[in-house]
């Protein structure tokens, strides 16, 4: 790989290029080489590995895991960066770069094109996303064939959270992944059931993987530096628990995005006993929320983190319930559609007034 860039010529790149990370896109720029190295031997990459990086940035993580991994997927949203790294990482003969968003445009899931390309890369050996007008390809010809596929990434920490949930209910065969996160972020998707940290992400994550804090990060190897500590966090996904497997065959993953659901209403009043959560998520009275819960083997006057995974399971299985969860996310979705439909109403009022941007 090309000698990596020191962050006073990082800087005086951004600079020529015109560039300066975007808080909007949660860029901080890790510019540490020992730690830089030590992620990547953390991750344990070697020629067998696909490793998909989310977050390019200025290309000094890229061109470490280039160095290690048969074949690098980096992923970067934004048009400046994208254009630096790309010059930066000339001379790499084992790199795509993809100028996209890695998450859909509602923010639920992978970027389909992306998350449809490697699945065929990890079936076949194809990579489709070469033949995209979005893509510059380092490679000299065809990708070369890796059997594993892993994440490394020092995520946007905007983001984060929905990237790591969304690459797990993705179908892709992840056999790893260790990302530089928010500490905060990295202790709640590494809670365990009913811990201080345990929350909704932590939930969701626990359905499909095993998550473990490696390291703690001090916020000065940062530019900018953050206000808030980082850690390095490990995934190790099982695929979905085996409680998500019924007796009747029924789709695992359908049985998931019912406790999803469920745990998405609830949550949104976690500080509430979980009787009252229920009864104000479905408009229901406490009396009846309360039966349900009982029935599912769990206390109505605990909250909703206090809940095992598994209780929630069998209450999100209740055919009542679950019908009732539905009509409330639908509900809560036409809600946030009507509020994005009044913000882009009150931009382009805005824009034709004042000619800018709101």
């Amino acid at each position: 790989m090309p000698e990596p860039l020191k962050l006073k010529d990082i800087k005086l790149r951004m600079q020529a290029y015109g560039i300066r990370p975007k808080k909007q896109f949660g860029q901080n720029i890790l510019a540490d080489f020992n730690l830089l190295k030590a992620i990547v031997a953390d991750a344990e990459i070697d020629e067998g590995d696909c490793v998909l990086e989310i977050g390019t940035g200025a290309g000094s993580l890229t061109g470490y895991l280039c160095d290690a991994a048969g074949l690098v997927v980096s992923v970067e949203v934004d048009t400046g960066m994208f254009e630096m790294a790309r010059d930066i990482l000339t001379g790499v003969d084992n790199l795509v770069q993809v100028k996209v968003d890695a998450l859909s445009q509602q923010g639920r899931g992978l970027n389909d094109e992306l998350v449809g390309s490697l699945l065929a890369y990890m079936q076949s050996g194809e990579l489709p996303l070469l033949d995209a007008d979005f893509v510059h390809s380092h490679l000299p010809g065809k990708a070369p064939r890796c059997g594993r596929l892993k994440m490394v990434a020092n995520l946007p920490y905007s983001v984060a959270t929905s990237i790591l949930i969304a690459a797990l209910e993705s179908g892709l065969p992840f056999e790893r992944m260790l990302v530089m996160v928010q500490h905060d972020v990295a202790e709640k998707l590494a809670a365990e059931p009913g811990g201080k940290h345990w929350g909704l992400p932590s939930l969701l994550l626990w359905c499909f993987a095993d998550a473990t804090i490696k390291r703690k990060v001090a916020a000065k190897v940062f530019w900018p530096k953050p206000k808030v500590e980082s850690a390095l966090l490990e995934i190790v996904p099982k695929g979905v628990r085996p409680l998500f497997v019924s007796e009747e065959g029924s789709d695992p993953l359908t049985e998931y995005h019912k406790l999803r659901r469920l745990a998405h209403v609830m949550f949104q009043h976690r500080r509430k006993a979980a009787s009252n959560a229920l009864a104000l998520a479905l408009g229901q009275d406490n009396a009846r929320t309360s039966a349900w819960i009982k029935d599912a083997g769990g206390d109505p006057a605990a909250r909703p983190e206090q809940l095992h995974p598994e209780m929630l399971y069998r209450l999100a299985a209740n055919t009542e319930v679950e019908t009732l969860v539905r009509k409330a996310m639908s509900l809560h979705e036409d809600q946030l559609a009507e509020k994005a439909e009044k913000r882009a109403r009150r931009a382009e009022w805005k824009r034709r007034v004042y000619g800018e941007e709101e």
